[in-house]
């Protein structure tokens, strides 16, 4: 039994000016707060909430006699979580200033801060006592609140001064037990598709990542050399405009996106047939491995645009939501060796095909790599799958985005809709 954590974020309706008002001045009080005990505690090296709120809080206390006292608390575990997030990143030779710098907060709650009103308000203590903000409920939001979620008890808010409302962090909890897998399928991701192999049938599920890098990082390129002033000859970019100007193209929002509904595609079809996934064992800032001793500046820009780990870990997150077993496995050569003979490394005949010189065998390369990872779960053994013998050469179904980005199982996805076959 696992317990799985979301958050989901619920916007309020427009807040009135005295409210605004209200909560601006909380969120002055509560940020001068924090950046006092991020200031202390990095100076001293206390990094544990317990030891900041030891040396701080009567001193805080003290000092912010108008606001409730346990704003005082949840400053502290603020504090306490930036500064070991900071420590981090200076280990990793990461960070960017000497010392952690507060910029942005969001005003952490606990159950003696805030009250639910019902599930489309909330009431929240202040300086100037208690305050009702009406919420936006969205569809998600009322997804977890009738799919058995539980409500944890300390959320955030994020005071957003320009539509003069409020975001409300929710979080929610649910224990979910994983099942014991009666068979497995392969995933190997690619740039440009997600190979999915399950009871010898495969599906290359074309995500076109790769038009999509190149398309952005052009459109990156002209603003750019628009967006720049000229000083003494020389051009200087407008990043603060140039940033603008490319957020409002979502380029992160989509590709977020087709990997959520990737993973949600993948876990569904595991889930009804009582499935595991096999994924690949990436190691941490794989991207950047992975462009070591690559001198095309192009390529090197698609393999760490294209992110291979966010696939697998969005995988993993939408798997342990519904209790499906994952398990990673070491993808070396797994592209490269003969399922059949064992031979490697096998020779690429034409694009994507892969011939073993030594027993003849032939199949696309991601087909393979997926074939070549279940054999690795099962001790390179042609183990039975799901119940069904391993096929030496499966079927593959080639699934354009229109199709699987409806998220719904493959084998479903298969009996409601055309779909071109690869011929090797």
């Amino acid at each position: 039994m696992a317990r799985v954590t979301r958050t989901v974020i619920v916007p309020s309706v427009m807040l009135t000016k005295k409210k605004y008002e209200i909560l601006r001045e909380l969120e002055e009080m509560y940020k001068l707060m924090v950046m006092e005990l991020v200031e202390y505690g990095f100076r001293h090296g206390i990094k544990p909430f317990t030891g900041l709120k030891k040396h701080m809080y009567r001193m805080l206390r003290d000092k912010y006699l108008q606001l409730p006292s346990h704003y005082v608390h949840t400053a502290c575990q603020d504090a306490a979580t930036r500064i070991k997030s900071f420590m981090e990143l200076k280990k990793r030779g990461k960070a960017f200033t000497e010392k952690p710098i507060v910029r942005k907060v969001s005003i952490w709650l606990d159950d003696h801060l805030w009250k639910p009103l019902g599930y489309t308000a909330i009431i929240v203590a202040t300086h100037r006592g208690w305050i009702v903000v009406e919420l936006q409920p969205h569809k998600l939001y009322w997804r977890y609140i009738n799919s058995g979620w539980k409500l944890r008890t300390q959320p955030k808010l994020k005071l957003d001064h320009e539509e003069r409302r409020i975001y409300v962090y929710f979080v929610f909890e649910k224990d979910v037990e994983e099942y014991k897998p009666r068979g497995w399928l392969a995933v190997d991701v690619n740039e440009n598709n997600v190979t999915v192999l399950v009871d010898g049938k495969a599906y290359k599920l074309i995500t076109m990542l790769r038009k999509t890098v190149e398309r952005y990082h052009e459109h990156r390129r002209r603003l750019q050399e628009k967006l720049c002033i000229q000083i003494n000859g020389k051009k200087y970019p407008l990043y603060t405009l140039w940033r603008r100007k490319m957020s409002c193209l979502r380029e992160r929002d989509r590709k977020t996106d087709w990997r959520r509904k990737v993973a949600v595609a993948i876990v569904k079809t595991a889930e009804s047939l009582g499935y595991g996934i096999i994924v690949e064992k990436l190691p941490k800032r794989a991207s950047e491995k992975m462009i070591n001793g690559v001198r095309n500046s192009e390529l090197r820009h698609r393999i760490y645009q294209a992110a291979f780990r966010g696939i697998v870990k969005a995988i993993r997150d939408v798997a342990e939501k519904y209790g499906v077993p994952v398990v990673e496995v070491d993808p070396k050569y797994t592209s490269q060796t003969c399922p059949l003979c064992g031979f490697r490394p096998m020779t690429r005949n034409a694009g994507r095909v892969m011939v073993c010189p030594k027993c003849g065998f032939s199949h696309d390369r991601d087909v393979i790599a997926c074939t070549n990872l279940l054999m690795h779960l099962v001790d390179d053994r042609p183990m039975p799958l799901g119940g069904k013998p391993m096929n030496p050469h499966p079927e593959v179904a080639v699934i354009p985005m229109r199709v699987w980005a409806e998220a719904n199982p493959l084998e479903v996805t298969l009996k409601e809709t055309k779909l071109t076959g690869m011929t090797l």
